[in-house]
């Protein structure tokens, strides 16, 4: 398990930090779609980074995340070194998501390409509802990376 997630999972100390992200609004708690309409289903997106310091969004929908676990892949250029976190429509970050696209423990080089692959566990202390994913880079030429969230 990498740093972060075994927290994530036992501590539930995901209530970390407000959103701050301009526009965002916030949901009401049952504002979720059906969780049968969710699962297994791919949340997928495919993000531009500018060069150099870059971050880029996109929305998902959470069914009750203390109920069903997630698998998160992403695909990114070697050329650049991706991070993700996940802010929740309540305010709380999920910052641990994936700390380095160049992440050995559950990412791969192949080919131009980094392949990162890694299942999370059930997480008690999150609610449903829409959630934003977020891409950054600190530095490098302007990238597209592919993202997928499937809750399972």
């Amino acid at each position: 398990m990498r740093r972060g997630l075994a927290g994530l999972a036992a501590g539930g100390l995901l209530a970390l930090s407000a959103c701050t992200g301009g526009g965002t609004t916030g949901h009401p708690a049952g504002s979720t779609g059906s969780p049968a309409g969710l699962i297994d289903k791919p949340q997928a997106a495919s993000l531009s980074l500018l060069a150099g310091r870059s971050s880029a969004q996109y929305g998902i929908t959470a069914p009750d995340p203390a109920r069903y676990a997630f698998d998160v892949a992403v695909t990114a250029p070697v050329s650049v070194d991706v991070g993700l976190s996940i802010r929740t429509w309540y305010g709380a970050i999920l910052p641990s998501i994936l700390d380095s696209s160049h992440d050995a423990g559950w990412c791969q080089a192949r080919g131009s390409q980094d392949v990162c692959f890694e299942r999370f566990p059930f997480l008690p202390a999150q609610r449903a509802g829409p959630w934003t994913v977020v891409a950054a880079k600190q530095a490098g030429p302007a990238a597209k990376i592919r993202i997928v969230i499937t809750f399972v």
